[in-house]
């Protein structure tokens, strides 16, 4: 029993930084429809920032992840703006081919950057481990999974309870809506995929100290967080939240009942069986479905 609680609490943690991933996924794809295929090497961006800062202690730990975020979200930015943007008016599969690329490019240069595989830093929290019931958690993990909460909730704040949060949502929700009542359309776009980008820059610190960093993470971190977003269900924040718990819990009682990565197998064939089951998702709101888009040049704006 002590066992399965001790999986299922690393699980719960481990779930709480994937949703932290996914929601940045989440954003951009519902903000714009941009299937982001780079996503998962801005996490690596984090991981790196933090790993060349080699901070030393709590405080200096938190300043070295808020860099790596601002510097995640600065290359976002610059992505969509020279990169990204001209593709959202050729529509068809431009964006794909560009954060695939990107992606790609990504994984090399960290490559180049960073030759020795599966680097880390140490402990930088001031306490070692928490024990409670037989169950320890490491201090890396407990924070990492408590700090990955508290930012989902700001999101959700930002999102739901601000007038930015609003105006995200007339653009998710109706293109042609927002940019009538003028809203600057390629702003919002371009502040949205920074912010994904810097919440997958966060994430990555944050998982540092936990889990190894290399190159050929990137890879398995998208894949990752569209596991996330596609159960979760299009549209649906906490949905992707909720997901994002199950693949962690899901991996780590996975390992009871079979080894290494037959266990991982095992987990991505039960999310395919979920999304045969039930492929709108885990929380679909009718308000939020995904529509069809017109592209900003049919609207005037480009």
């Amino acid at each position: 029993m002590s066992t399965v609680l001790q999986l299922a609490s690393t699980g719960l943690l481990q779930g709480l930084i994937y949703s932290l991933i996914g929601i940045g996924l989440y954003l951009v794809f519902t903000v714009m429809r941009v299937v982001n295929f780079a996503h998962g090497y801005f996490v690596l961006i984090g991981m790196y920032g933090v790993l060349t800062l080699k901070p030393q202690g709590f405080p200096a730990f938190i300043g070295a992840i808020v860099l790596a975020a601002l510097g995640g979200a600065l290359v976002g930015y610059l992505v969509q703006r020279f990169l990204l943007e001209s593709g959202l008016a050729k529509g068809g599969h431009s964006q794909l081919v560009i954060t695939l690329s990107l992606g790609i490019a990504i994984q090399y240069l960290f490559q180049v950057l960073h030759p020795e595989p599966f680097e880390t830093i140490p402990n930088p929290y001031p306490f070692e481990a928490f024990t409670s019931s037989g169950v320890t958690i490491s201090a890396p993990r407990m924070a990492a999974g408590v700090l990955s909460l508290v930012l989902v909730l700001l999101v959700s704040f930002l999102v739901y309870r601000t007038r930015i949060g609003s105006i995200i949502r007339g653009c998710s929700e109706s293109l042609n809506g927002a940019i009538h009542v003028g809203i600057n359309v390629r702003r919002v776009y371009r502040l949205t995929f920074a912010l994904g980008c810097g919440l997958a820059a966060i994430a990555g610190g944050l998982l540092l100290p936990i889990q190894p960093v290399s190159p050929a993470l990137g890879l398995e971190l998208t894949i990752k967080a569209f596991i996330v977003v596609v159960i979760g269900g299009a549209g649906s924040l906490w949905g992707t939240v909720a997901a994002g718990v199950l693949l962690g819990l899901a991996e780590a009682l996975g390992s009871l009942y079979a080894p290494g990565t037959f266990a991982t197998a095992l987990v991505y064939g039960l999310f395919f069986l979920v999304i045969l089951v039930r492929p709108q998702g885990l929380v679909v709101r009718a308000a939020a479905r995904i529509k069809p888009r017109t592209s900003l040049t049919k609207v005037g704006v480009g």
